[in-house]
């Protein structure tokens, strides 16, 4: 009898301002302005490669139906980091965002000011043990200046054979 592969859940990790796994301030970035979260531990062993990227973005102003926020994954081994982003939540310039991988865009669907857009990226791989993710805002306005109102959810979702 053939197996079934089937698509297991595992327990999400938050970035966000306050309230989350790991903190990206990303409360009233400015318009062409990138961040950096902390750097999560995956831990040693066997962890899932396959992973849900789930992002909610809230804008401060009016935006333009299409502005695009960028993010990005920085991986690293514990010694050295994709883009050299560091350990912390921090701000990085626009050149560093050229070693990061680009998990997506997301693109503004609506013009009004401070309700979530949210896009949602399937299939992402992670493998190494650290990493960290990353915002650039090209959107042409600040992001919501609130905690909180944008967020990055990274879901595990491993293999499961049955």
């Amino acid at each position: 009898m053939p197996n079934k592969i089937y698509r297991a859940t595992e327990t999400a990790i938050v970035f966000t301002d306050t309230g989350g796994d790991h903190v990206i301030t990303a409360n009233g970035l400015a318009n062409g302005a990138g961040r950096v979260s902390a750097r999560r531990d995956r831990g040693a062993g066997s962890i899932a490669r396959l992973h849900e990227v789930k992002v909610i973005i809230q804008y401060n102003a009016t935006v333009v139906v299409g502005a695009p926020v960028e993010i990005y994954l920085f991986t690293s081994d514990g010694t050295y980091a994709d883009g050299t982003v560091g350990t912390a939540d921090a701000a990085f310039l626009t050149n560093k965002r050229q070693n990061g991988i680009l998990i997506g865009v997301v693109l503004a669907d609506q013009t009004l000011a401070t309700v979530d857009t949210v896009a949602t990226f399937q299939d992402v791989p992670i493998s190494s043990r650290y990493y960290s993710i990353g915002l650039w805002n090209g959107s042409g306005v600040s992001l919501k200046a609130s905690n909180g109102a944008s967020r990055i959810i990274v879901t595990p979702m491993p293999d499961e054979i049955q």
